[in-house]
């Protein structure tokens, strides 16, 4: 079987596979990065750098999501497994909505951060994402909705590649295959 790049009803095509996984490893990077980035003092060699990396990844990660709806709004998603559970299809479905809003209010809260007083948010001095607007408290509500939602997908992120790996170990199906775009067993599909 060839590469596929579209989604077909049986498996996520090339693209969804790659945007999904450049999402998730980069999402997880930035939080790292994050976590590390708020104990630094004025005095340490990174307290320039990783804040300018961490945003200027993460505007490119915003680009990223958006183009992924998009993708999502014109490609429609494999079909559920027969196998799967109604309660199964429906907080996967759930879960899914959760992750991508989610991850999209993290983008948006962090670019709300350092625009709160009217400065863009230079991508790696390649070009400025400029500021949208400032509104009073900006800053202090971005960053506790920026620090909280990203902890909370991250839990949810674990949920969900615990049941991936569930379907995969426990329930021997597709589900984790379709994503890993490696080849499906057929008689399951």
């Amino acid at each position: 079987m060839g590469i596929i790049l579209a989604d077909t009803p049986i498996r996520y095509g090339l693209v969804s596979v790659l945007m999904h996984w450049l999402i998730a490893l980069t999402y997880l990077g930035l939080f790292c990065v994050g976590w590390y980035m708020v104990t630094l003092d004025y005095y340490d060699p990174w307290y320039i750098a990783l804040p300018h990396w961490h945003k200027s990844i993460g505007m490119l990660l915003l680009v990223i999501v958006l183009c992924l709806g998009v993708w999502r709004l014109i490609v429609n998603k494999p079909s559920s497994l027969q196998t799967h559970l109604d309660w199964e299809v429906k907080s996967s479905r759930i879960a899914h909505w959760l992750l991508g809003i989610g991850v999209l209010v993290v983008l948006v809260s962090g670019y709300l951060i350092p625009t709160a007083e009217g400065s863009g948010i230079s991508v790696f001095n390649w070009g400025t994402f400029p500021a949208a607007f400032s509104l009073p408290d900006q800053e202090d509500i971005s960053g506790l909705v920026h620090r909280y939602v990203a902890y909370f997908i991250l839990g949810l992120s674990v949920v969900h590649a615990g049941a991936a790996l569930k379907h995969h170990f426990v329930d021997k199906d597709d589900t984790l295959r379709r994503m890993l775009h490696i080849s499906i067993n057929r008689s399951q599909s």
